[in-house]
């Protein structure tokens, strides 16, 4: 395993190494299974999903430089390898639907690859379930595979996209709300612009306020911020006290883009507060290394404090920021749930001496 993980530009002590980093979305997609259902014409446009990506978070845009993509293979084994090089101790890994491309025939992987990450990695891996698409499935059937998956494996998080279903907010689906709220279920949410071939307009953030209405125990973390709407989102964490978002695939983006960034951060910290935040790197669509990275550079300039009133950004909001908030969502200890090295240093670090007096 690399030492050698990010420093910040603000802050040389403000290393990875010093924090819990938990990523709230992980995809694992081998090609040895997705390539069963290429011949469907409309998983193409996966092609050009990537393609996009590569142009968006994969660019300097100031320098034209290109990053380095893990390529187009994702398996277990490099998503471990990527989180090793940059310091990230465990993630939320699930599998990819992507159904609508294959005439809803196949997704791009199942929970049962999920299943055999965590069976490999079990201390690396947090499970999250997919059992959609709610609108094409019995509500029976899904609520037996959410239970039998969460009861029998270590599925702590549940993703809800939209995209290829059906809205937000459809009624057909309060008694999958209900039982995530009754198990204590983190949801996690496309919500925002889509790619491909799903529907915007089934992802606004605004329709997780119906959601949130009936379930006020339901914990929800709203993925990519809710991009373009960050705002509404921001709105919606303001009034409802389970409501986060992270910031998903737009990091490596706002790390090029850091006064933009230090608005999104420092508007939802005034309205909602710094315990909101949850980080993802959306792998592979984006790089974890630059997506912590975003988060280390975070110094919330004199200028914008005097402007617009934003907070100082602290030490502690960072930590709750890269995973301490997550953690505590899913019940877990951010301590044991760091990789042997960082806790090894931190017991190596001399105890902070007292004021006397």
């Amino acid at each position: 395993m690399s030492n050698d993980w990010p420093v910040a530009a603000h802050d040389p002590k403000d290393r990875a190494l010093d924090y819990y980093i938990c990523d709230c979305e992980a995809h694992i997609m081998p090609e040895d299974y997705r390539r069963f259902i290429k011949y469907f014409p409309a998983t193409a446009t996966f092609e050009y999903a990537h393609k996009m990506c590569m142009h968006w978070q994969w660019t300097d845009h100031v320098t034209g430089k290109k990053f380095e993509h893990p390529g187009m293979d994702w398996t277990m084994e490099k998503i471990i390898a990527d989180y090793d090089s940059c310091g990230v101790d465990q993630s939320c890994l699930m599998r990819e639907s992507f159904i609508d491309t294959a005439m809803d025939h196949a997704p791009f992987s199942t929970n049962q690859h999920v299943i055999d990450a965590l069976e490999k990695y079990p201390d690396r891996f947090i499970g999250c379930s997919n059992v959609g698409p709610f609108s094409k499935r019995k509500t029976s059937d899904i609520l037996w595979e959410l239970d039998y998956l969460h009861t029998n494996f270590n599925f702590k998080t549940t993703k809800f996209y939209m995209p290829e279903d059906t809205y937000m907010n459809d009624r057909r689906l309060w008694p999958v709300y209900e039982k995530c709220e009754e198990m204590g279920i983190v949801a996690f949410f496309h919500t925002g612009l889509t790619i491909r071939i799903g529907y915007t307009k089934y992802t606004l953030p605004r329709l997780l306020d119906d959601v949130m209405i009936d379930f006020p125990d339901l914990k929800v973390v709203a993925y990519h911020g809710g991009y373009p709407y960050w705002e509404e989102a921001a709105m919606l964490a303001w009034k409802h006290p389970n409501f986060h978002i992270s910031y998903s695939i737009l990091l490596p983006w706002l790390l090029r883009a850091p006064e933009r960034f230090l608005h999104m951060v420092g508007t939802t910290m005034q309205i909602a507060g710094s315990d909101r935040f949850i980080w993802g790197s959306d792998w592979p669509a984006s790089d974890p290394g630059q997506s912590i990275q975003a988060v280390l550079n975070l110094k919330m300039t004199e200028e914008l404090q005097e402007k617009y009133g934003y907070p100082e950004i602290t030490k502690e909001d960072k930590f709750k920021f890269l995973g301490g908030n997550l953690a505590r969502l899913m019940g877990i200890d951010p301590k044991k749930g760091m990789l042997k090295v960082k806790r090894d240093v931190a017991r190596k670090r001399p105890a902070k001496k007292r004021a006397v007096g």
